[in-house]
């Protein structure tokens, strides 16, 4: 099933190419992109040309910070009905909440994730684009363009406590540092923000609660008809579990609520098995962490593989390349036109 994805992940798009003397049209029909898409936020897109469009105008650009300069005209609109929702809530967290339970309305392929621990919150970003290495770009956008969500909500001051990317450092950070007020983390094991425990406590001025209870019931209607597939919450586990070791079938469907045998079960009614999710998901990431530029034995432990070596004998067997060529692989395309 094609990953589809709200034509306003490309608000401002046109207008920022256009300032690098390059035509959006152009670059649209390249990409396979509706030109609609350009101008109008409600289309849906499929992820993968989305992706591709987006790094290709970066390329073309020769701009490595090409998806944090989209971020910057981001508005909490962007996001839709959701941001109705959300900026009713009581309290940032659970503005938080709002986002992280139905941000794929907006992007089916974007998972976020709230972790709270001794008094440091984590949002994580998951962006899985089926057929298509994660882009760097597209991550930079999505991360960027929470941060700039947030401080909308809370105030020009608010700052993350940290940015972690798991891809390498661009040659020139000043916009990263501008945009963030502080130098991100760059080879990390995950994408995100981190936000100080206290901050979530932020309150907001309270809502009307009928118009509030229309709305969440209006959002948990979209959400019912647009019901994630067993597939795709199986593999936000994984991508979870990978690093622990520990990412097995038993281990994933305990943290479904479900045994094994019904979790096979739901996979075979959707035509795919447990392992080929795990060693797809795996792929993905092996990939990630190269263009990061990690050494190989931290990859290894961050995908679940026991070493270096295990890791090396791991890609020529799905890649049929040695380990030192998968980093230049040339990206997969999804041959997706939608008009």
């Amino acid at each position: 099933m094609t990953q589809m994805t709200r034509s306003a992940a490309l608000t401002g798009f046109a207008t920022l190419v256009s300032t690098y003397g390059l035509d959006p049209l152009a670059l649209a029909r390249e990409a396979k992109v509706p030109l609609r898409a350009l101008h109008e936020p409600d289309l849906k897109v499929a992820a993968a040309n989305i992706a591709k469009l987006v790094d290709l105008a970066a390329a073309r650009a020769d701009a490595d910070d090409f998806g944090l300069r989209l971020a910057e005209t981001r508005r909490i609109s962007n996001m839709g009905p959701i941001a109705l929702l959300a900026t009713m809530q009581p309290t940032l967290r659970e503005m938080l909440r709002v986002f992280c339970k139905f941000q794929r309305l907006n992007v089916e392929p974007l998972t976020l994730a709230l972790e709270e621990s001794r008094g440091v919150t984590v949002l994580r970003v998951e962006l899985t684009v089926s057929h298509w290495q994660t882009s760097r770009h597209l991550v930079e956008l999505i991360v960027g363009g929470l941060s700039h969500y947030l401080g909308l909500a809370v105030g020009s001051d608010w700052r993350p406590k940290a940015v972690h990317f798991r891809h390498a450092e661009p040659t020139d950070t000043a916009l990263h540092r501008r945009v963030f007020h502080c130098m991100p983390v760059f080879k990390s094991d995950f994408n995100g923000l981190v936000i100080d425990s206290r901050d979530l406590d932020i309150s907001f001025p309270a809502s009307d609660p009928v118009f509030v209870s229309y709305i969440q019931a209006y959002i948990d209607n979209l959400a019912r008809s647009a019901k994630q597939s067993t597939c795709d919450e199986v593999k936000e586990i994984i991508s979870i579990l990978l690093a622990s070791g520990r990412c097995n079938a038993d281990t994933v469907a305990a943290s479904m609520g479900i045994d094994r045998r019904t979790l096979h079960r739901r996979l075979a009614a959707e035509n795919i098995q447990f392992r080929d999710l795990l060693e797809e998901r795996r792929k993905e990431l092996v990939i990630d962490y190269l263009d990061g530029k990690r050494a190989a034995s931290d990859v290894a432990e961050l995908v679940g593989l026991a070493s270096a070596n295990g890791l090396s004998h791991w890609v020529k067997r799905h890649f049929s390349k040695p380990l030192r060529q998968l980093a230049q692989s040339e990206r997969p395309e999804e041959n997706t036109d939608i008009e």
